[in-house]
């Protein structure tokens, strides 16, 4: 008996010799084909691990084992990944002015980059700080979390500008390290077996997007994975307070309180432990004042507004003919999905994979990263369509030479099909054969 299968370590070797190859093409913003090659490549390899961890049933005395493997690499591909600079976004800049406008003393739902009275804050770094006429639109968990991070960067000694950018990916990291702690558990408190956190855990997405990349999602996935921990072992006091914490880093996940909220004839039945959430976020909003709220025109983009890579948003513009009834009606379909699982008593991890992929799928706006949302919840509800997606998404990246050269951003290009094409190919054939399975007569 050995510690894990060959079959599963020669895939966790290719894996991370992709990401040391990665790592030896860096800086990879002036690699853009070679490094969605690679991303493509690596996410064939994984979906063969995926593959094989979900077909694979071993005794407990083997699964410890195998579960020492699947945690060791994981933490090897991320130490390897940790290395690279920031390379196929400029979020971090954004967030490391966000935080320096807290220290000073502003408000960032008040202030703009390329405002003049914040003009002493402009460094280096100020060429790629996106939108830069633009307030911030973070939530206020996600301002305090990067505003703390900045301060123990600086205290430590770090004062170059390019260097505290690359320094912010730590909190990235350290709530992603928060996100596979809290997986494991929801898998042992659904009863799933424990080995499919490597779903999540080898998912080249999360690892470039997080370790690379640093974006912040970590932030409300971290609290939402513990949130949906808590509601599955029916702690719901604590699963609301965390959920909460979600929504403070990012408004999106509001659209899952109706599921948390749950249903019964006599109305929502955990109405009472769902009233911490009110002052849970407003714990967080306080210091920043209504800032936020006033930017909420604004951040509704994201479901209907600004487009790129979208896929189901592009048919209702079409219906519409304009972006605002586009937009409600984004808004009404979500609305839609959440009260449709609601009712239906789906359990609260099916039902929340369903609104997150409704979300991404009538949003105008879907970034590579928007998928780790869903991605944490397929090692409990695996779907080969949903996998394709995130493992086809690399391809978003088509537009990065563009936008390096030109400066122009075509995020709605006609090629973001090679992504959508087989992926609805193989999710209308999922619902197929799901339909053809209910339909079939139980065995006498």
């Amino acid at each position: 008996m050995t510690a894990a299968r060959p079959s599963l370590l020669v895939p966790a070797l290719v894996l991370e010799s992709a990401l040391i190859g990665l790592a030896v093409l860096a800086p990879l913003r002036n690699r853009v084909v070679e490094t969605i090659a690679v991303l493509i490549g690596s996410s064939a390899v994984y979906l063969i691990s995926t593959a094989l961890i979900l077909k694979d049933s071993q005794c407990e005395g083997r699964r410890s084992r195998q579960l020492a493997v699947i945690f060791g690499f994981a933490l090897l591909f991320r130490l390897t990944a940790w290395s690279i600079e920031p390379s196929f976004s400029d979020d971090l800049n954004r967030y490391r002015w966000e935080a320096r406008v807290s220290i000073a003393g502003g408000n960032p739902y008040e202030a703009t980059p390329g405002s003049a009275a914040w003009a002493a804050l402009r460094d280096e770094t100020y060429s790629r700080i996106p939108g830069r006429d633009f307030r911030a639109v973070y939530g206020p968990f996600t301002e305090t979390a990067y505003r703390s991070a900045l301060q123990v960067i600086a205290a430590a000694g770090i004062t170059s500008a390019v260097q505290q950018v690359f320094w912010l990916k730590a909190a990235t990291a350290l709530f992603e390290l928060g996100v596979l702690a809290g997986l494991y558990f929801l898998l042992r408190a659904a009863g799933a077996p424990s080995e499919r956190i490597l779903v999540y855990a080898w998912c080249p997405l999360p690892i470039f997007e997080f370790w690379v990349n640093g974006h912040n999602d970590t932030l409300l996935l971290c609290p939402l994975v513990w949130a949906l921990w808590a509601g599955v072992k029916e702690r719901w006091t604590l699963a609301f307070a965390l959920l909460a914490v979600a929504i403070a880093a990012k408004i999106w996940p509001l659209a899952l309180v109706p599921l948390f909220l749950g249903w019964s004839r006599r109305g929502p039945p955990r109405l009472k432990q769902s009233l911490i959430l009110l002052p849970v976020v407003g714990l967080f909003l306080a210091p920043y004042g209504t800032g936020l709220i006033r930017n909420a025109p604004f951040l509704s983009g994201f479901l209907g507004g600004w487009r790129n890579n979208d896929s189901f948003y592009g048919v209702l513009l079409w219906l519409w003919g304009g972006q605002y009834m586009a937009k409600y009606s984004a808004f009404a379909i979500l609305a839609a999905a959440a009260a449709w699982v609601t009712l239906r008593k789906w359990s609260l991890t099916r039902g929340s994979l369903a609104v997150i992929v409704t979300m991404l799928l009538v949003s105008a706006n879907c970034h590579p990263w928007y998928l780790s949302w869903m991605v944490i919840l397929l090692p409990l509800h695996p779907s080969l369509g949903l996998l394709m997606w995130e493992a086809l998404a690399p391809l978003a990246y088509q537009s990065l030479p563009a936008w390096e050269i030109l400066g122009e951003w075509n995020g709605s290009a006609p090629g973001r099909w090679l992504v959508y094409g087989p992926v609805f190919a193989v999710l209308i054939w999922e619902a197929a054969a799901r339909r053809r399975a209910a339909q079939k007569p139980a065995p006498a």
